[in-house]
């Protein structure tokens, strides 16, 4: 076995089949389509790359690829990460991947490794741990019940933990509790949820991402979004907003808060094997340009920190869920996710308690010093 990185079409094209090789969904991997994990690589596309190193690599035994992973790094960064993990269930497959990872991030300057994450915080997260045969979920991985222990045994520990929760819808109990309460509030007319914009799309997606980077900045792991990755986040969401939606809090005019809403494609593209042709292009419009799906995720919900503790911020909170709610069950769906959510957000996990919204997934983050895995 040897590990090699991607340099040629024809290895581009393994790293982007590999997880379909390996059983796709039924083996406990997602398979997202080619089409988007082409580009996610394709820095003319995604404007994440303009400021982070990426390398690819993958696992060959016996001339076939039996691994795969991605390593990136941010300049200046003490901390590289990992993702796009797919492997066969071999020890010495993931040991020598994370080697070839981990080798590679040093010479960059990073002295720890951590991961699953594809390739930021910002987008797929973690290892599953808990959760496993629930339906797949868009921008969720899934990966084997095998993987965090050989993550562990090959040197890595548990950092952090994410969490997702899900609303059946059937059986919610916020719209019934808030509307009441806002009635009561004495300064109800100062908040307002509106959808974005789609005539001013360039400068309300630039507003998004400014209340995204102010309402995450404390989290643990937080990487700001840059205005060249916002603008490939922005291309990627603006088809699907047709069956979701981007909802924004202002309180006396002032934009404090952001819930977006997003159909759940993964409906559309489990079996499809990443591929779109003959017939998975009809089953993704549906989904993704008419939301016509049983499902959907709220993957961003979240109010600028100076109002955080003040009765405004609970209160828009509220609101951003009400209206989501109504919309998600405007369309037919039967469940909603809001993921993914750290394992300590005491305040968010009440939230989802009050809903109810039970944790239905738990996905972990793994780290060590670089050779220490």
């Amino acid at each position: 076995m040897e590990v090699r990185p991607v340099a040629t079409r024809a290895e581009a094209a393994a790293f982007l089949r590999l997880p379909a090789r390996l059983g796709g969904e039924a083996a406990g991997w997602s398979v997202p389509l080619l089409l988007d994990t082409r580009r996610f690589f394709d820095p003319g596309f995604n404007g994440l790359l303009r400021d982070h190193a990426v390398a690819r690599f993958l696992a060959w035994r016996d001339g076939r690829p039996a691994g795969r992973i991605a390593a990136g790094w941010h300049h200046g960064d003490l901390v590289g990460n990992f993702g796009f993990l797919a492997l066969e269930p071999d020890p010495a497959v993931l040991e020598a991947l994370l080697r070839a990872a981990g080798a590679w991030l040093g010479a960059h300057g990073a002295a720890r490794l951590r991961g699953p994450l594809s390739l930021t915080i910002n987008h797929e997260v973690g290892a599953l741990v808990e959760g496993f045969g629930r339906p797949g979920m868009v921008r969720m991985p899934r990966t084997p019940p095998w993987l965090p222990g050989m993550l562990e045994a090959a040197g890595l520990a548990p950092e952090k933990d994410v969490l997702a929760c899900t609303l059946t819808l059937a059986k919610e109990r916020h719209r019934a509790r808030f509307g009441p309460l806002l009635a009561r509030w004495p300064e109800a007319a100062g908040l307002r949820v509106r959808p974005l914009d789609s005539a001013r799309f360039e400068a309300e997606i630039r507003l998004v991402t400014a209340l995204y980077n102010d309402a995450w900045a404390a989290n643990w792991g937080a990487v700001p979004v840059g205005e060249a990755e916002a603008a490939t986040i922005a291309r990627l969401m603006r088809p699907l907003l047709r069956g979701g939606a981007i909802l924004i809090a202002e309180w006396q005019g002032e934009p404090i808060g952001v819930l977006s809403l997003l159909p759940n494609l993964e409906e559309a593209t489990e079996g499809l094997h990443g591929r779109l042709l003959p017939l998975g292009w009809w089953r993704v419009a549906r989904v993704a340009l008419l939301g016509r799906s049983r499902s959907g995720r709220v993957p961003m919900l979240g109010i600028s920190r100076r109002w955080r503790g003040h009765p405004v911020s609970a209160m828009a909170v509220g609101a951003l869920l009400n209206r989501a709610i109504t919309l998600a069950i405007g369309r037919g769906w039967e469940s909603l996710e809001i993921s993914w959510i750290l394992e300590d957000n005491a305040a968010m996990l009440q939230t989802m308690a009050r809903l109810p919204a039970p944790v239905t997934g738990r996905w972990r983050i793994y780290g060590a010093p670089i050779g220490g895995a």
